[in-house]
């Protein structure tokens, strides 16, 4: 019984452990909490679209056809 005690206390000290530390750098910060995001002059997000695509537009027209 005494085992198991002491193995169970182990199992959940690691596990507080490495639930509560985190992945960034030390002293760096995380770059998903510091996100660069641009605005127009009145502060407002940008609602261009981007224009990258998943495929050529040759093989888009092919795709319209059938």
């Amino acid at each position: 019984m005494r085992k198991l005690l002491i193995i169970l206390s182990a199992v959940l000290l690691f596990a507080s452990i490495t639930v509560s530390t985190t992945s960034c750098n030390r002293g760096t910060g995380c770059p998903t909490n510091e996100l660069d995001v641009k605005t127009d002059r009145k502060g407002r997000m940008s609602t261009k679209k981007g224009n990258s695509s998943l495929f050529p537009k040759k093989m888009k027209k092919k795709m319209r056809v059938n």
